[in-house]
């Protein structure tokens, strides 16, 4: 199953190495653009993975980043850096990721939804190696309609803007069900900006302890500050379709960002 995290424009799509700069054309690298991503160190299944890196692209441009091979690939957008070179990040979660090695590529966009997903000529990668045990499932379930079902999220602690983590949870949802994580201002009536600000992934449910667990990799670096309710849901219809639904199995907190 293929994980997205996206934002809420809504871009659909939840190691060692040099970074090598792109455009690089007859030895006259003052004038094409770059985008570079930095060496990651080795992590264990569960760990969360920050990718990031430099790139002198405008403020604002989005990006996609993938775990080739690892059905993982999510959104960001540039941010403002120092002296012409801005930056980018985004949080990875390798809960449901296979051990293995893997590249981790980064590509600048050109267009996107409605229309379809079309990338620019600027990418880089570099190499994760990811140690562990495989917690997920090869074969996506549908979390409806089981009996006594439960999703419980564990609170959340004031957060400042710009930072990257892991919500986490439990469930009794088998194995590789596919759970819709939805970020969204706690009290819209109340936001003033006009600024859409929010995030929307999937996901499926892993292996836990005690219980299966449910999580997700939150950037709050678009956020407007605020509080926010985070709901994970089982999904009805096809994922990313125009009839997917939050199915009936839910559980939510709410944390204040600052």
């Amino acid at each position: 199953m293929k994980t997205h995290a996206v934002q809420t424009d809504i871009l659909v799509v939840c190691i060692v190495a040099v970074a090598i700069c792109i455009g690089f054309v007859n030895g006259d690298s003052a004038s094409k653009p770059f985008i570079s991503i930095d060496p990651v160190s080795e992590k264990t299944v569960g760990d969360l993975l920050i990718a990031s890196g430099t790139t002198d692209l405008t403020e604002g441009t989005r990006l996609f980043v993938t775990v080739e091979g690892g059905d993982y690939n999510t959104g960001t957008t540039v941010l403002k850096g120092t002296e012409g070179i801005n930056r980018w990040s985004v949080p990875i979660d390798t809960t449901a990721i296979k051990p293995g090695e893997y590249l981790v590529q980064v590509n600048n966009i050109k267009s996107s939804y409605p229309g379809p997903l079309e990338f620019g000529d600027l990418t880089n990668t570099t190499k994760l190696v990811l140690t562990g045990t495989f917690l997920g499932s090869d074969t996506p379930v549908s979390g409806e309609n089981q009996d006594n079902a439960f999703i419980t999220i564990n609170p959340i602690n004031n957060r400042n803007k710009g930072e990257q983590f892991l919500v986490t949870g439990k469930t009794n949802l088998p194995v590789g069900s596919e759970i819709l994580w939805e970020v969204k201002p706690a009290h819209l009536e109340e936001m003033t900006s006009g600024i859409a600000t929010g995030s929307m992934a999937n996901s499926q449910v892993t292996k836990g302890k005690n219980n299966n667990q449910v999580s997700y990799a939150l950037d709050t670096t678009v956020l407007i500050p605020g509080e926010y309710n985070v709901t994970a849901s089982t999904i009805r219809g096809e994922m990313f379709s125009e009839n997917m639904v939050p199915g009936n199995i839910s559980g939510f907190t709410l944390f204040t960002l600052k």
